[in-house]
């Protein structure tokens, strides 16, 4: 039963960890930063940021 429990938290936390990595479209300048343990430097993006948000002209859907 414990050994059950494990497994079901770690799934849940690396299930958690993936889903805060897509907030990015794959293969945009903020992606490609984030990738690297950076932060993106676009003004538009450095913007977005500040404001609680994701640059939508860099990471279109």
């Amino acid at each position: 039963m414990k050994a059950l429990l494990t497994v079901l938290t770690a799934a849940a936390m690396m299930t958690s960890f993936s889903l805060a990595e897509s907030k990015y479209k794959e293969g945009s300048c903020c992606d490609k930063a984030a990738k690297k343990g950076e932060k993106c430097q676009h003004p538009c993006c450095v913007d977005a940021e500040k404001a609680g948000k994701v640059c939508e002209k860099c990471n279109k859907k």
